[in-house]
């Protein structure tokens, strides 16, 4: 498991690191797409298993909330995401009016949808909204990945080697409380390692409280998506990279710290 951990990530982070540090915001935008795509496709999988219309619905409407969100991100326009919103609330109620003959199933069903497309379809795309602002914004990017791959990796040894005392047992079994520290102390040397690289403007103080609560929210993604699994009987979203499950076991600690670091950037840098 370890290997194949490694292997994927040594093709995948220098790929990456190319695609944020080019001039131009097209790349990140285009990858950013595809993946939140894929990402709802392996919800729709988990959430509807033998239902291809209700998975046509979660895809299809997802697309136009990634799209209308990227869109707005590239643009710096929010009207193009409050039309993706507007559209996919008033489709999934018309699908539940007209589509559905059993219209209370059918409304439990877009509740379901709407958790998951919004989930991954209205945070995701934060990446190209850090990155468009202003000339630090690919930095802070990175810093995102940077947080959340320390954070990763020291919830992993940590608790493989001194993890005892369960965190939540009912949602993720394997996660202890000493893992989930191992995760805050990786990412505040994370945030060091950063601060000293590349973020020279942030103060130690900034750079490690903002990786203090990304950890936490990192935590909370990744137990919001172990929620979802558990609820819908599935092992791993997906089986796209090798040692890491699918797209949505490997963004799920991204999405909150993501969105909440944009607006700490643009409220308050």
């Amino acid at each position: 498991m370890l290997r194949a951990r490694l292997a994927t990530a040594a093709v995948a982070i220098p790929a990456l690191l190319a695609i944020i540090l080019y001039p131009s915001r097209w790349p990140l935008a285009v990858l950013v797409v595809a993946v939140a795509i894929v990402g709802i496709g392996e919800y729709a999988l988990m959430a509807f298993r033998g239902r291809l219309g209700e998975r046509v619905v979660t895809v299809s409407l997802g697309s136009a909330l990634v799209l209308g969100s990227a869109a707005s991100a590239i643009g710096q326009d929010p009207r193009f995401l409050g039309a993706a919103l507007v559209l996919t609330v008033a489709v999934g109620l018309a699908w539940v009016l007209f589509a559905r003959p059993d219209f209370e199933q059918g409304l439990s069903d877009l509740g379901v949808l709407l958790v998951g497309i919004f989930y991954v379809g209205l945070l995701l795309p934060h990446f190209i909204w850090l990155h468009g602002a202003g000339p630090v914004g690919p930095r802070w990017v990175i810093f995102v990945l940077v947080i959340a791959m320390a954070g990763d990796s020291g919830g992993y040894f940590v608790g493989h080697a001194i993890g005892r005392h369960k965190l939540i047992p009912r949602v993720s079994p394997g996660k202890t409380i000493e893992g989930s520290l191992g995760i805050v102390a990786a990412s505040w040397l994370g945030a060091a390692a950063s601060k000293l690289i590349y973020l020279h403007e942030v103060s130690w103080n900034e750079a490690f409280v903002l990786a203090t609560i990304m950890a936490i929210l990192g935590q909370i993604g990744d137990l919001s998506e172990s929620i979802m699994k558990r609820t819908f009987a599935v092992k791993e979203s997906g089986w796209l990279f090798p040692g890491h499950g699918g797209v949505l076991d490997r963004i799920d600690s991204l999405l909150f710290p993501v969105a909440f670091l944009y607006y700490h950037v643009v409220l308050f840098r």
